[in-house]
């Protein structure tokens, strides 16, 4: 990948060319406006009670999405089968700018069946609450449903009183046998409070309500004249009308589904209309003429530059290349393999206009570090077979499909590095098979092997990072502490890498017999090759300094930095931890299995009806979990370890007008 060089574009215009102007610049996606200072008898002007029609248009049209989606939710709770499926994510075509303006015309149709939804929300909503209402009426009365009493029954006498109410269940005997001296008292069971009625003469009243009130009687409110069963009842019967109500305005409501796909395009026409709105408030205008400035990539110039001359007659335009101190956007270009590990690099942030694009070499070691994390080449196929199979099927346009793309290539990786750590499923091969054959070495036989693997390939991305950085400072006139800052540490992993094979033998990762003699001579080169690199550490902290105690000071600062170094080197024995979890889990899931057929059930084919699901969902398991442990670590490494040398990522992305649209992708 690589920064696509940008122009500045400075134009006058007469106010009669804007609409052609602002439409040509959608139509190209190839400039990105930015603020233009106030230049003599020019002043800005703020677009506020365009964008505000623009606004209350686009929360209309945001109902409308969200109403379809309400609805296809409710319609498919009653028929499953005929609900329609809709998609409520963006379109996966291009649309032609043309289109968007179609769309517009028609916006009254539209808007008239926005009302038409409003009208049957507001009845949705009204079913809604009053079924509510009727819901908590009905918990209300419930305790009450075994009392034969209408409420309106529930009344004095002459010569006695009477309470009714409810009072918590665990209590309602013993207030029964309280009252049985001076009271006729019964009780109606339900699930957490009881239903108490009490009969008393006058006399007694006070020692009733005395009684009542320490077994925390709560006195009946209602007076309807019927009972709790009758009331009940009859709002079961408004409830069940008003459902089928609601069934009927589900349907309605679901009868504008072929009203979803202009609703988005309209959606996203009036974005870019905001976006429009908002690009002409950054640019200072006379009476009938305005001045604008932008960004155009360089490739695009020409082209523009002819449609503005045919197009727009009472515009002037100019290019240049960027002053110095001015920062552009940053457009990245790439090819359809770097491409897709493009995301990795946008979620740390893009590069500057002029800083280095890191995109080929994130591409390399994401790839390569990932195969290693999952380790196992069945789940590779099934990765690149699924994903390249979904792009294949679905054809998602633009950039939409580069993560598919990414996981495939990364599937491709873990089939390799699979294959050469035997990694089949965690199924053991038999010794002498051509996959056997294929395998390098099994990591959880030699985990030691797999451990300084993880180490190695530490070293060559590290490396890589302090090289990149080195480049950059001698670039910049940094001269001596890229050769000895930068380029000391690249020496040392030099020295490391000839190392390596000696501590291989040392540490009993491999046992040559016997060991070959080229191995010592490449330690003893490799050791003084690292003893070469700290010494230029030492000499690139002392470099720059007069005074003999910040010499002495920054030397030590530097052999001190290189802690830090030693302990991310040491981060990527997470690439070690996760290879190894991949094939533990898979070996027990297999285990698992081969259990139920062979000992619950004495190796019978009959045993694998219940092995097979357990393969299928613990493999699966493994797989998810190991996939989302791999994207997280593997972007870590990148982030931290690599980016951390030499990266910064402060830059921002070329923006160009009418490129932000939520629901469709505008050709152009």
């Amino acid at each position: 990948m690589s920064v696509v060089r940008m122009q500045k574009m400075s134009l006058v215009a007469h106010e009669s060319d804007r609409s052609r102007l602002l439409k040509l610049f959608v139509k190209s996606g190839a400039v990105e406006v930015t603020r233009t200072e106030v230049i003599e008898n020019t002043a800005y002007v703020q677009e506020t009670e365009r964008k505000e029609e623009y606004e209350s248009k686009l929360l209309k049209l945001t109902f409308a999405i969200g109403f379809l989606k309400e609805m296809s939710k409710e319609y498919r709770l009653f028929d499953k089968e005929n609900a329609p499926k809709l998609n409520f994510k963006k379109e996966n075509r291009l649309v032609e700018l043309d289109e968007y303006y179609e769309t517009a015309k028609d916006e009254v149709e539209l808007f008239a069946a926005i009302s038409d939804m409003e009208k049957i929300n507001s009845e949705l909503v009204a079913i809604k609450s009053e079924r509510a209402r009727m819901a908590a009426r009905i918990d209300q009365l419930l305790p009450y449903t075994d009392m034969p009493l209408r409420f309106s029954e529930i009344r004095n006498t002459e010569h006695t009183v009477m309470f009714a109410g409810l009072v918590p269940i665990e209590k309602a005997e013993a207030l029964r046998a309280d009252c049985a001296p001076y009271a006729e008292t019964a009780v109606f069971g339900a699930a957490k409070q009881s239903a108490f009625v009490a009969v008393a003469y006058k006399d007694d009243a006070k020692e009733l309500e005395t009684a009542l009130a320490a077994y925390d009687f709560v006195p009946c409110a209602y007076d309807y004249d019927d009972t709790a069963s009758g009331i009940i009842a009859e709002l079961k019967d408004r409830d069940a009308t008003l459902e089928l109500r609601r069934k009927e305005f589900v349907e309605q409501g679901i009868s504008y589904k072929d009203k979803l796909t202009p609703v988005k395009v309209l959606y996203d026409y009036y974005k870019i209309e905001v976006a429009k709105a908002d690009v002409m408030e950054l640019c200072p205008r006379t009476g009938k003429a305005f001045v604008m400035e932008g960004w155009v990539p360089v490739d695009k110039v020409e082209p523009l530059t002819k449609d503005i001359k045919r197009k727009c007659k009472l515009t002037e335009v100019f290019f240049r290349d960027p002053a110095d101190g001015e920062q552009p956007p940053t457009l990245l270009k790439s090819d359809p393999v770097t491409g897709a590990f493009q995301g990795i690099t946008e979620m740390f942030g893009v590069p500057a206009y002029r800083e280095r694009d890191p995109g080929i070499f994130v591409a390399i070691f994401y790839f390569l570090f990932f195969g290693i994390m999952i380790s196992d080449a069945g789940y590779g196929l099934i990765m690149a077979l699924v994903c390249f199979l979904i792009v294949k099927i679905v054809k998602p346009v633009k950039n939409s499909g580069r993560m598919l793309i990414m996981f495939g290539l990364c599937g491709i990786s873990t089939v390799i590095w699979g294959a050469l750590f035997g990694g089949w499923f965690s199924i053991t091969l038999k010794e002498g098979s051509f996959l056997d054959k294929l395998s390098w070495f099994n990591p959880m036989n030699e985990p030691l092997k797999m451990f300084l693997l993880s180490l190695a390939m530490g070293v060559i991305q590290m490396a890589t990072g302090f090289a990149l950085k080195g480049i950059d400072e001698i670039k910049s006139k940094q001269i001596w502490s890229g050769i000895f800052n930068q380029f000391g540490w690249v020496v040392i992993f030099i020295g490391l890498a000839l190392l390596f094979p000696t501590l291989t033998v040392f540490l009993g990762a491999i046992n040559p017999d016997p060991v070959p003699e080229w191995i010592g001579v490449t330690g003893d080169i490799g050791m003084y090759v690292a003893i070469a690199g700290f010494a230029m550490i030492i000499l690139g902290g002392a470099a720059g300094k007069k005074n003999p105690l910040k010499m002495v000071t920054g030397a030590l600062g530097n052999v001190y930095g290189s802690i830090n170094v030693v302990s991310d080197l040491l981060s990527y024995s997470r690439l070690f931890g996760l290879g190894l979890t991949t094939g533990v889990i898979g070996y027990v899931v297999n285990m698992l299995a081969d259990l139920i057929v062979n000992t619950f059930f004495g190796g019978g084919w009959y045993g694998w009806i219940v092995a097979v699901p357990v393969l299928i969902v613990g493999h699966a398991f493994n797989l998810s979990i190991n996939l989302l442990g791999a994207y997280v670590h593997d972007s870590r490494l990148q982030y931290i370890e690599f980016f951390g040398r030499f990266y910064e990522g402060k830059g921002h992305a070329f923006n160009p007008l009418g490129g932000k649209t939520q629901y469709t992708y505008l050709n152009n």
